[in-house]
């Protein structure tokens, strides 16, 4: 989900000062304490006069985030992000699909909008997410530019944990290409995605 913050926490009686991180499916903590804490097995989460207070079967914990932090990290763990969301893709938006063959991100897309096509060759769009899956591919993003508006998205899309296509991988090809890297998100359990974006210098008027 992408936060983080420096923090002291307090665990089943210690405590320790480090960095909480919020992520799609835990929240974690390292410093001389670490933890990973599975947002799925949380029993409690609440926020209270800017302390956030997590209870789990292993134990609970208050991580001391300061107001308004606490709260939005209470907000974010009970209310996440759909995948839409992290895509920034808007009700009406228009996008194009090329290559992704995932069933739960095609019926979320669908609910999110109609203006939807499975290849680049209807533009110019707000967004394109494209499936990568050898780093040969990565040369078409010269031609991806073309089919989005100066202020639109390209997500490359790739399986996790292959040495062969990384984040690197894609994010080199992005500046080979004049675009700029600005967040990744996981796309699903399997898949990471980086957002690409074209240089403002090069968007005009």
């Amino acid at each position: 989900m992408g936060r983080e913050a420096r923090c002291t926490v307090h665990f089943e009686g210690e405590v320790s000062e480090g960095r909480a991180l919020l992520e799609s499916d835990d929240v974690v903590f390292r410093g001389e304490l670490r933890l990973k804490i599975p947002i799925k097995d949380m029993t409690r989460v609440e926020a209270v006069d800017g302390r956030l207070e997590i209870k789990w079967p292993a134990g609970a914990a208050v991580f001391e985030l300061g107001n308004p932090e606490a709260e939005r990290w209470a907000e974010r763990i009970a209310n996440p992000p759909s995948l839409m969301d992290k895509l920034g893709i808007k009700a009406g938006a228009r996008v194009a699909v090329l290559d992704v063959d995932d069933d739960d991100f095609w019926k979320d897309l669908r609910s999110r909008t109609d203006e939807v096509t499975d290849g680049a060759s209807v533009g110019p769009c707000d967004v394109v997410v494209w499936g990568v899956d050898d780093v040969a591919e990565l040369a078409r993003l010269s031609t991806l530019e073309g089919c989005i508006r100066p202020d639109g998205v390209i997500w490359a899309v790739w399986r996790k944990g292959q040495k062969e296509l990384t984040e690197n991988h894609v994010r080199d090809a992005a500046l080979v290409g004049d675009l700029v890297d600005v967040k990744v998100a996981r796309f699903s359990a399997t898949h990471s995605a980086l957002k690409l974006v074209i240089r403002k210098a090069r968007r005009g008027g």
